[in-house]
């Protein structure tokens, strides 16, 4: 088949994030491992399809990114500064914009589906779930030779003032993951240099500055 065809999704992913600033770079990459559900559609004998999940430690779930607007060839990526090739990334802005996520299963309950771990915005509807079997899906050894290549770099130390210190919570969490990954400016970061040769970093509607001094990121 070589013309266009159509996919019904199954349901819905509930997360706590609703905005892209508010999800994880990649499931498991930070500390964060919030939980989620799959909400199945009703009258569609889904029950029936659900049965022995519950007995599955992992699962895939193939979604539909449905508010990734347009792709190009090549991207470049949140940690990067060289433009890569799409189907070597795991960019969302693709020419078919379907994602394959795999998730800790909590529980099932009626047609919700309980996960962990998933980087997924709220809403993002579902297209499928498979179970994830290790003998035939994990290979330990991998590697994508970009990534390891990011990988090597050496991380931040970020020290807070007692000012940074007064920020909300989730903006400080933010910024130090953001910082201590890489504090330098980034299409993909609101991050601008100053013309005293400090940073501002911009976070909703704050504005940090802090100091880069060898391996260390000083807020101020």
């Amino acid at each position: 088949m070589t013309g266009p065809f159509q996919l019904e999704p199954i349901g819905i992913i509930r997360t706590p994030y609703i905005n892209k600033y508010d999800a994880p770079r990649q499931p498991r990459v930070d500390a964060r491992v919030d939980e989620a559900y799959v909400e199945l559609y009703p009258h569609r004998n889904y029950e029936q399809a659900l049965r022995d999940v519950d007995g599955c430690d992992r699962i895939w779930l193939i979604t539909y990114f449905d508010r990734a607007a347009g792709w190009k060839p090549l991207i470049l990526t949140p940690r990067d500064r060289t433009k890569r090739g799409l189907f070597a990334t795991r960019s969302p802005h693709r020419p078919n914009p379907i994602g394959l996520t795999c998730v800790e299963l909590v529980s099932v309950k009626g047609l919700k589906v309980v996960v962990k771990g998933t980087d997924l915005l709220d809403r993002t509807p579902v297209l499928d779930i498979k179970p994830y079997l290790a003998y035939a899906d994990a290979f330990p050894h991998s590697q994508v030779q970009w990534v390891e290549q990011l990988n090597q770099r050496p991380t931040y130390q970020v020290v807070w003032s007692d000012k940074g210190l007064a920020l909300p919570v989730d903006v400080r969490e933010h910024a130090e993951r953001v910082l201590s990954a890489d504090p330098f400016p980034h299409p993909y970061r609101r991050i601008e240099q100053r013309p005293d040769g400090d940073y501002t970093i911009a976070i909703r509607e704050y504005r940090v500055s802090f100091r880069v001094t060898e391996d260390t990121v000083t807020i101020l």
